[in-house]
């Protein structure tokens, strides 16, 4: 057996550890993407929301290590881009933060097309009092409570990374049904919190989750159409995802009867992310930059025989 020369560095087993795992993410990009998004979420936003639940009422220190898991999606992105370019695809990605520059009617479109929805499937089941002013007085604050949670925690993974990897080997349209089961599934360890994915005024059930995962997926069709159409512009998508998780409460900001109004929420829920899925449908249909985007990948890989910009053996 050849013993190494004098002076030759043998691989230690953490240098060949880090060495498999590059190779691992080199080799399965998505896989190990959505594998550390879980075990992140698992291992600590899960046990956070177990301490507040324990804590009834105050807030234990420790809690604070739940955002490491409530990050978890975009801390995972930074790892992607890590593995793909060292500390300069971490800049890369971290420089989708700076592209503010789009026209002012798309950051109109993100900050109310979602409000506009609920208030319709509000108004579909119902005929409340409508309190203007104090609708209006709760938009910023709405915003200003959903933007930590879930927008900027999120979206550098699910839009910023997720997608854009699944648009090189899927159509749009597969692409975003993954993106909205995993991002639906990633929720799981939250539903132990009321409220945090679920909605408070539904119980954790088969029937519930059935529903969050219509929501999502549903969603998930606003966020391709949004990244087809701006060219995958992070600020928007975030804006986005702070518009549809803010619109609940400022609807009960302009309607203030819906508080109360336990026996209709679940029909106004549905009707909410059917009104989505309608919208999508008819923008994906008729819309035709996304479309001639859509045709242009159908025939790539018609001719091709592989999917876009995916390596073919």
């Amino acid at each position: 057996m050849s013993r190494p020369s004098e002076g030759t560095a043998v691989p230690t087993e953490g240098t060949m550890s880090m060495i498999s795992l590059k190779s691992l993410g080199q080799k399965h990009p998505l896989v190990v993407y959505v594998a550390i998004s879980y075990i992140l979420c698992w291992a600590f936003l899960y046990p956070a929301f177990k301490l507040l639940l324990a804590a009834k009422g105050s807030f234990p220190p420790l809690a604070l290590f739940g955002l490491i898991g409530a990050y978890g999606p975009s801390l995972a992105a930074l790892f992607m881009f890590a593995f793909a370019g060292g500390w300069e695809g971490v800049r890369t990605g971290l420089r989708k933060f700076l592209q503010w520059r789009q026209p002012v009617g798309w950051y109109l479109f993100v900050l109310i097309f979602p409000i506009c929805i609920h208030i319709a499937a509000v108004l579909i089941h119902m005929h409340p009092a409508a309190d203007f002013l104090g609708g209006s007085r709760t938009i910023p604050l709405a915003f200003l409570v959903a933007l930590p949670f879930g927008p900027l925690a999120e979206e550098l993974g699910w839009r910023g990374y997720f997608l854009p990897q699944l648009l090189k080997r899927y159509d749009a349209i597969t692409a975003t049904f993954i993106v909205g089961f995993v991002w639906a599934a990633w929720h799981v360890p939250i539903f132990v919190f009321p409220g945090a994915a679920i909605p408070s005024y539904f119980g954790v059930s088969a029937w519930s989750i059935f529903l969050f995962v219509c929501s999502i997926t549903a969603e998930a069709f606003a966020f391709t159409y949004l990244f087809l159409k701006t060219n995958g512009n992070l600020i928007l998508a975030i804006l986005l995802h702070m518009a549809f998780n803010a619109s609940p409460n400022i609807a009960e900001g302009f309607f203030p009867a819906l508080e109360t109004a336990k026996a209709v929420r679940e029909r106004i829920y549905i009707t909410d992310f059917v009104l989505v899925a309608v919208c999508m449908l008819v923008c994906f249909a008729f819309d035709r930059t996304v479309r001639a985007k859509l045709a242009a990948t159908d025939a790539l890989e018609a001719e091709t025989g592989a999917p876009q910009d995916a390596p073919t053996p």
